[in-house]
C-alpha cells in the first residue's frame, strides 16, 4: 500500500472522528443557543490573596490527603482563623484544572442561586428559569465533570445544606458548627502558630518583627483577621509594635456584640477592627459613613455600583473604598465589582452604632441607597437585611421608618416573582403579610398591599386555592371599609371571581361576577372600565363552565358596550373583540372568528399584533383548516418573541405550544411532537411538575401522541397526568374532568389490537 493511501486513509479516520465529536457536542448543546465553553469554569466570589499571604502548606496538604480520601473535607475552627482564605487558595489552585463554584453559605438560600447561576453559566437553563429548578440543574450539570469543586463557605445549617450535595464533586466546608464533621474528612483550623503571625503581622505593618510584635501576636490570638487589620492600623499610623502593644489594654472594648457559641472572639478582634477604621476615617471623613453601609447591608456583598450611590460621585466612592480595603475592612471578589466586608467587622461596626445610637441614622442612609437602586438580583438580599437591623431598633425609632421598610419588602416580593422564583416569593410574601399584621393597625391600606402581592405570588405559582382566601380578606376589608359600591370594593370582589374561575370554582365564580356587573353597573354607570370588566368576566366564566350559547352573548354585548364607550381601536375592545373571536371559533363560527381577529389586527396596532392576540389568530385560522398560514404566522411570532425574550420565558413556551399544535393539524408529525414534548420539559422546569401549566402541557402531549398514531403512548401520558390533575387540583375541576373524558375516550387496547389484524 502506497504512502499515499496511508495518508489519505488516516485522514479519513481523523475526519470520522472528529464528525462523532462534533455530532456528540451537538446532542449535548441545549436547543435554548449554543453551550459556552465550561470544561474549567469559576463562578462565585473566591476572595483573593490578601497582602502579605502567609503560605498554609500543612493545611493545604491535608486538605489535599483528605480529598485523596473521598469526596467531602470540612475545614472547622472558629471566626477569623483563616479558613476561608485557606479554601480560596485551594479553589483558586484547583481553577486551573477544573471547575469551581464558591457559594456563600451562611445564607442557605445562596446554594440555590449559585447552582442556578452555574446552570445559566453553562447554558443548560436560561434566566427566567425557576431558581429551584434552575439549581437542580446546575447541580446535575456539575456532576457530570471532571473533578469539579464545591466551596460552602461559612455553612450554617447542616439539614439546610444537605440537600444540595452534589452527587459526585468534591466539597469543601468551611464552618463553625460541629454537627458538619458528620461529613468526614474534617481538618481542624486555629489561628496561625505564632511564629507565622509575627511574620504576618510584620509584613503587614511593614516592620522589622520584635518582642513587641511577639506580644501584639498573642494579644491578637494569632488571629490572621485581627493581625491583618492591627498591620493596618500600624502601617497607617507609623504607630511602633511597642506603642500599639501599649494602646490594647487601654482602648475601650466594645463588647456589644452577643458572643455566638463555638466562635470563640477574642475581644481585641472587635477593638482592632474600629481601631482601623478610626484611623481611615481621620485621612478621609467619607469612609465611615461608607463602612457603615457596608455594614447593614447584605453580608454576601454590595455591588460597586450601588456603593456609588451613597455619593458625593463615584471617584469620591471608590477613593474611600480604597482606604477601607488598604486596612483590610473590606475586600473585593475576583471581578473587583463586589465589595466584601467579613462578617466580624460588620459586627463590630455594628455594635457601635448600637453603642452610640446611631443605627436609625445608618438605616436612613441604607434605604436612600436601596431605594434609588434599580431591581437587581441583590436587592432582596439587601432589603431582608435591613429588616433585621430595623428590628434591633429602640421602639421609638421604629414608627418614622415603619412605612418605608415596608414597601421595601412588598417590592421584594414582586421581584421575586419576576424572577420566576416562585417558591421564595410565596415565603417572603407570608412573612410580609404577618410583619403588616403585627405593626400596622387593623385594615391599614399597606396590609392590603401585603396581601395583593402574596396574591400575585401565589397566582403566577397557580396556588389558587390560597389565592382565592386572600382575595376574601381583601374583599371583607373593603367591603369593611370603603362598601361595597365602592370601585375598589367591586375591583376585589372581580378579582375573587377570578381566582374562583381558575380554582375550577365556577359556580361561586359566576355568581360573584353577576353581582360585580350589578353593583358596578348601579355604582359606577355602564360607561365606567370596571363595568365592562365585570361583563366580560361573566361571559369568561360562561365560557369555562361551557355554557357557550350564553357567553357568546355577553361577549357581544361587552363589545357593542366598549364600541359605544371607547370606539374600535381602544384596548378595552381590541380585548373585548379579541375574546369574542375566540368564542366564535369554539362555537364552529369560525368565518366570523377570523373577520373579527384580522380586525383586531387592521385596527389594534401592537396591542393586537402581540404574541397573546396573533397565537388566537393562528388557531382560528387552524380551526378553518388554514393550516399553512397558522404555522407560517406562528413561525414569526416564535421568531419574534424568542428574539425579544428569553427563549424559556413564558410566552416564548405557549407559542411554541401553540405552533406544536400547527404543525400536527397540518401533518408535520415529526417536528409537533418534538415541540410538544420540549413545551413539557420547559413548564416542568420553569414552573414546576405540579403547575397547571405543567399538566396541561402533559394532557397536550397526550392528545398529540392519540392524533399522531401512537395511541399506547397516549394511553400511558393520558392515564399518568389524569392522577396528576386529581391530585393537585381535584376530582371535581373541569381540567381533571376533561382528562378523564379523553382517557376515556381512547379505544380500548382490544380494539386497537382487532384493527391492527
Amino acid at each position: 500500500m502506497s504512502t499515499e493511501v496511508v495518508v489519505g486513509i488516516a485522514g479519513a479516520v481523523i475526519a470520522l472522528v472528529a464528525a462523532v465529536i462534533a455530532y456528540l457536542q451537538l446532542r449535548r448543546t441545549p436547543s435554548t443557543g449554543a453551550a459556552r465553553p465550561v470544561a474549567r469554569l469559576t463562578l462565585g466570589d473566591v476572595p483573593r490573596e490578601p497582602l502579605s499571604a502567609v503560605h498554609r502548606g500543612s493545611l493545604l496538604t491535608r486538605v489535599d490527603e483528605t480529598f485523596a480520601a473521598g469526596r467531602f473535607c470540612v475545614l472547622l475552627g472558629g471566626r477569623g482563623v483563616g479558613k476561608t482564605h485557606l479554601a480560596a487558595a485551594f479553589a483558586r489552585a484547583a481553577a486551573g484544572k477544573s471547575t469551581v463554584v464558591w457559594v456563600a453559605a451562611e445564607d442557605p438560600a445562596n446554594t440555590v442561586q449559585a447552582y442556578a447561576e452555574l446552570a445559566r453559566r453553562a447554558g443548560v437553563a436560561d434566566v427566567v428559569a425557576d431558581a429551584e429548578a434552575a439549581a437542580r440543574t446546575g447541580m446535575a450539570w456539575l456532576d457530570g465533570l471532571d473533578r469539579p469543586l464545591v466551596v460552602f463557605d461559612n455553612a450554617t445549617d447542616p439539614d439546610a445544606l444537605n440537600r444540595w450535595l452534589p452527587a459526585r464533586a468534591r466539597v469543601l466546608v468551611t464552618t463553625t458548627v460541629q454537627d458538619f464533621e458528620i461529613l468526614g474528612g474534617t481538618v481542624p483550623v486555629t489561628g496561625f502558630g505564632e511564629a507565622e503571625a509575627v511574620r504576618f503581622l510584620a509584613a503587614r505593618s511593614g516592620l522589622a518583627a520584635d518582642d513587641a510584635a511577639t506580644g501584639v501576636a498573642r494579644e491578637l490570638g494569632c488571629l490572621p483577621l485581627a493581625l491583618a487589620q492591627a498591620g493596618g492600623v500600624i502601617r497607617r499610623q507609623r504607630l511602633t509594635f511597642a506603642t500599639y502593644l501599649d494602646r490594647l489594654p487601654h482602648t475601650p472594648l466594645q463588647a456589644l456584640l452577643e458572643r455566638v457559641p463555638g466562635e470563640g472572639y477574642p475581644a481585641c478582634v472587635e477593638d482592632t477592627t474600629l481601631e482601623s477604621l478610626r484611623a481611615v476615617t481621620a485621612r478621609d471623613g467619607r469612609a465611615q459613613p461608607l463602612a457603615e453601609l457596608l455594614a447593614v447591608l447584605s453580608a454576601r456583598g454590595v455591588r460597586r455600583e450601588l456603593a456609588h450611590r451613597a455619593g458625593p460621585d463615584p471617584v469620591a466612592v471608590d477613593a474611600a473604598l480604597g482606604g477601607l480595603a488598604g486596612a483590610s475592612l473590606v475586600g473585593f471578589d475576583v471581578t473587583g465589582e463586589v465589595v466584601t466586608m467579613h462578617r466580624l467587622t460588620q459586627r463590630a461596626l455594628l455594635g457601635r452604632l448600637h453603642a452610640e445610637e446611631r443605627l436609625a441614622e445608618a438605616l436612613d442612609r441604607a434605604f436612600a441607597v436601596v431605594e434609588a437602586d434599580d431591581p437587581a438580583p441583590d436587592f432582596v438580599d439587601h432589603v431582608s437585611a435591613l429588616w433585621r437591623h430595623f428590628r434591633a431598633l429602640p421602639s421609638a425609632e421604629l414608627a418614622p421608618r415603619l412605612d418605608r421598610i415596608l414597601r421595601l419588602r412588598r417590592r421584594s416580593v414582586g421581584l421575586l416573582v419576576e424572577a420566576s422564583a416562585f417558591a421564595q416569593a410565596r415565603s417572603l410574601g407570608r412573612e410580609v403579610l404577618a410583619d403588616h399584621d403585627a405593626y400596622l393597625p387593623p385594615d391599614h391600606d399597606d396590609t392590603d398591599d401585603a396581601a395583593r402581592s402574596l396574591r400575585r405570588a401565589c397566582m403566577a405559582s397557580e396556588r389558587m386555592a390560597e389565592a382565592v382566601a386572600l382575595s376574601e380578606r381583601i374583599l371583607d376589608r373593603r367591603s369593611r371599609v370603603l362598601g361595597a359600591r365602592s370601585a375598589r370594593t367591586i375591583g376585589a370582589r372581580n378579582t375573587l371571581g377570578y381566582c374562583c374561575e381558575c380554582a375550577g370554582r365556577l359556580d361561586r365564580a359566576l355568581k360573584l361576577h353577576r353581582e360585580n356587573l350589578e353593583e358596578a353597573l348601579v355604582a359606577l354607570g355602564p360607561d365606567h372600565q370596571t363595568t365592562l370588566y365585570a361583563r366580560i368576566n361573566v361571559a369568561s366564566t360562561l365560557r369555562s363552565a361551557g355554557r357557550l350559547d350564553e357567553a357568546t352573548a355577553v361577549f357581544e354585548e361587552d363589545l357593542r358596550e366598549n364600541l359605544r364607550v371607547h370606539g374600535p381601536d381602544h384596548a378595552s375592545t381590541i380585548n373585548s373583540r379579541g375574546e369574542l373571536a375566540r368564542t366564535c371559533v369554539r362555537t364552529g363560527r369560525v368565518a366570523e372568528g377570523i373577520a373579527l381577529h384580522e380586525e383586531n389586527a387592521r385596527l389594534g396596532g401592537e396591542l393586537a399584533t402581540s404574541v397573546w392576540w396573533s397565537q388566537y389568530r393562528a388557531a382560528a385560522y387552524q380551526a378553518a383548516g388554514r393550516h399553512s398560514e397558522a404555522v407560517e404566522l406562528l413561525r414569526t411570532v416564535r421568531a419574534d418573541t424568542e428574539r425579544e425574550q428569553p427563549a424559556d420565558s413564558l410566552d416564548a413556551v405557549r407559542v411554541r405550544l401553540f405552533l406544536a399544535r400547527a404543525l400536527l393539524d397540518a401533518e408535520l408529525t415529526a417536528e409537533a411532537l418534538e415541540l410538544f414534548e420540549r413545551t413539557v420539559a420547559d413548564r416542568t422546569r420553569i414552573l414546576g411538575p405540579d403547575h397547571t401549566g405543567t399538566l396541561n402541557a402533559r394532557r397536550n402531549l397526550g392528545l398529540a401522541q392519540l392524533k399522531a398514531g401512537n395511541p399506547e403512548v397516549a394511553r400511558e401520558v393520558l392515564t399518568s397526568v389524569t392522577a396528576d390533575y386529581r391530585r393537585v387540583l381535584g376530582p371535581g375541576h373541569p381540567y381533571s374532568r376533561q382528562a378523564e373524558s379523553d382517557l376515556a375516550g381512547l379505544p380500548a387496547p382490544a380494539q386497537r389490537r382487532r384493527v391492527r389484524k
